[in-house]
């Protein structure tokens, strides 16, 4: 099993509403493709949004990358547009 480990810098006053955004939209979209969300947290003071997904191996990743950018494109949302910087961690699964 693998993981992304990713971590937004959210800009400046919009930490609630991208939290909002991600538990009403985002997530929803990763749970119907089949990409499990496994945890994510609020690190307020340096207003960043930090959470986890999984996938088996390489070829997992990008199916599932496939599918999660159709079904975002197909609801019609757009995606990032309150974060700073984006830094994603790919770690195996110990």
């Amino acid at each position: 099993m693998q993981a992304q480990i990713r971590i937004y810098t959210i800009n400046k006053g919009e930490l609630d509403n991208f939290v909002k955004h991600f538990n009403e939209e985002t997530k929803p979209i990763h749970d119907k493709v089949g990409w499990p969300v496994v945890a994510s947290w609020v690190n307020r003071p340096q207003n960043e949004f930090i959470w986890i997904r999984t996938h088996a191996d390489a070829a997992d990743l990008e199916a599932k990358t496939k599918a999660f950018r159709a079904a975002v494109q197909a609801a019609g949302i757009t995606l990032g547009t309150t974060v700073a910087k984006m830094e994603v961690r790919d770690v195996e699964m110990a």
